[in-house]
Order: structure tokens, then sequence, then C-alpha cells
């Protein structure tokens, strides 16, 4: 009965063993690479208003929680929200990431960064503001989608 069981625990220590060193590692520059070039992507789109392009970058069940608004969550209400948004003349976004950690199995990330964004006022004056804002991309059928998008100002609340 013991040797049984002494049996059966080696057998599971060496399945773990097995388990673990048969887990794949991502390689984790690359996956930053595919992110930050998404993050270019979403700038220029942006910057042409094609909401369905930005609305793309996002997962089907994300969220987006601007400044000042309410939460939005899902595909076709952020890609509202940022319509609403881009409806200012002159609309312009720069992001710079600042740091992004890709897990080592390579499926979610997290990017920091600061932003820029600028649009000419109601009376024609140019309205800036400058932030940071924080993304959570999680792979979706083997593709980076946005997750979670926040931001918020620098600028003191008025």
């Amino acid at each position: 009965m013991r040797t049984t069981r002494n049996l059966l625990r080696l057998g599971l220590i060496a399945l773990t063993a097995a388990t673990g060193a048969c887990v794949e590692r991502a390689d984790v520059a690359t996956e930053e690479r595919v992110i930050r070039d998404l993050d270019r992507k979403f700038l220029q789109a942006v910057a042409a208003k094609d909401t369905m392009a930005i609305a793309n970058i996002y997962a089907e069940n994300a969220e987006f929680l601007p400044q000042g608004a309410p939460r939005v969550t899902g595909r076709a209400a952020i890609r509202s929200a940022w319509a609403q948004m881009l409806t200012a003349p002159n609309v312009s976004l720069t992001t710079e990431p600042t740091k992004i950690l890709v897990s080592s199995a390579g499926d979610v990330a997290h990017m920091t960064g600061s932003y820029r964004f600028g649009m000419d006022g109601p009376k024609g004056q140019r309205i800036e503001d400058l932030g940071k804002y924080v993304m959570t991309w999680t792979k979706v059928n083997g593709e980076w989608k946005a997750t979670l998008d926040i931001f918020n100002s620098d600028k003191p609340a008025r």
C-alpha cells in the first residue's frame, strides 16, 4: 500500500514537471512590437476619422472609460463614442507608450503611456489636453484586441 502511494506521488511529480516543461513561452519582444503597431494603426484611424477601423481595435466585449463620461461597453457602443468625439473640427491625437508588459504566455498585455489630444472648440479656440492612459490587450482568436481603455487628464479638475 505504501509503495503504491509512493509510486503514485512519483508519477504525479513527474507529470507536473513534464507539464511545466511543455508550457510555451511567448516571444514577448515580438508581441510588444505587434501592440505598438496596433497603436500606430489606431492613431491613423483616429486621424482619418475611420470609426470602423477604430472599433476593430477593440474586442467585442471591451470597455472604454473616457474621462468625464460614462463607461462604454461593447465594440458598437465604443464606435459610437469615438464617432461623437470625432465630430469636433481638427481633432488630433498622439500617444507615447511608455511601458508594455506582455504576459509570458503572450495572451494578455498592459500598455501605459501619455497622450496629447486637441480639437477646435465651438468658438474657434484650440483646446489641448495632456494626460495618461492604460490599455489592456487580450489575444482573441489569435489577434490582439483592446479589452480595456481608460485615460485621464493631467490638468486639474475644474
